[in-house]
């Protein structure tokens, strides 16, 4: 079994979900043993929350606080983080692999789905 980290913009069009997301969500879902661990904010994860939809239960929603702010499942939660950067943390270490998908931009600011790319590069060194 292998976990998935679908992680992403927060403003994203349907069009970018699925040239980006939709391929390797499915190549994913070919083995219904894998499953996913996902955010519950607006964007890429209600989007994947959504997809994921009558494909499979394998699906953890990370949230801060005591609920999440989006669970379209209704999945299983995780939560009680204080901060992003701590939820991110878990769900890199509670996964295997990441579907994640960077918008080419010209900012200086490194996005949250890029910290998440660069967590995992240094946790396989």
């Amino acid at each position: 079994m292998t976990t998935y980290f679908i992680s992403g913009h927060l403003h994203l069009s349907d069009e970018e979900f699925q040239k980006h997301y939709i391929p390797w969500i499915d190549r994913a879902l070919q083995n219904s043993e894998n499953g996913f661990v996902v955010g519950d904010g607006q964007g890429v994860d209600t989007m994947a929350q959504t997809y994921l939809q009558n494909k499979t239960t394998q699906v953890t929603v990370y949230h801060m606080f005591t609920s999440p702010r989006n669970n379209v499942g209704p999945y299983r939660t995780k939560g009680g983080f204080v901060s992003d950067v701590e939820r991110d943390c878990q769900m890199t270490r509670d996964s295997d692999q990441d579907i994640a998908w960077i918008r080419p931009c010209k900012s200086e600011r490194i996005s949250g789905t890029e910290g998440n790319l660069l967590r995992r590069r240094l946790f396989s060194l």
